[in-house]
């Protein structure tokens, strides 16, 4: 694990793209939830296949997210975030907002591998994220996080979201902050000098 507060590591974003979920890349995904797991991190179930699916169901699972959620999901594009053919992250972009994704969970989750954090990979991730089509059609975009959470504040704020207030979702019994960023189909905010 790297200590907080490292500076980004510039190297290691100019090689991070997106891609797709793929069979392929499996392998390393399924590394990267594990490295979660033994940290203590949550993991979504959506995130995980399940023991009566392969890895071809799980994959095929995830990229059908786009087109046909399993309810009371929305559509959602997924994407990992790559650095050399290993899976450092992921990010998703919900296609519109329900009610419960209005008040936790907003547009866009992500989660970054544990040895890869305070890195600038989450604020590099959501930077790629924004200026896809999609995200543009979106035009603007809520993203959530916890109050205490300050590495994704950072990351949320630095391309551009602006913190509309603090809110308390008994569903999930806790507070949660509620960014804006506004997607016109410009470019993104430049990346911090290093």
């Amino acid at each position: 694990m790297f200590p907080s507060g490292m500076p980004p590591n510039p190297d290691l974003l100019a090689r991070l793209c997106l891609t797709r979920p793929s069979l392929d890349l499996l392998p390393s995904y399924l590394d990267f939830i594990e490295e979660m797991r033994v940290v203590g991190d949550t993991i979504w179930p959506s995130r995980l296949p399940g023991a009566d699916v392969g890895p071809d169901a799980f994959v095929a699972r995830l990229l059908l997210k786009e087109t046909t959620p399993e309810p009371p999901a929305v559509p959602e594009s997924v994407h990992w975030g790559l650095v050399d053919d290993r899976v450092i992250g992921l990010i998703a972009l919900r296609h519109h907002l329900n009610e419960q994704l209005e008040k936790f969970g907003g547009h866009i989750g992500y989660e970054v591998r544990p040895s890869c954090r305070c890195q600038g990979v989450a604020t590099a991730m959501l930077r790629l994220l924004l200026v896809t089509e999609r995200a543009r059609t979106l035009g603007r975009i809520l993203v959530t996080c916890a109050p205490s959470n300050a590495a994704s504040r950072k990351a949320i704020e630095a391309n551009g979201g602006l913190l509309k207030g603090i809110v308390f979702v008994a569903e999930v019994k806790r507070e949660t902050c509620h960014y804006w960023i506004d997607v016109d189909g410009r470019s993104p905010p430049a990346p911090p000098a290093s």
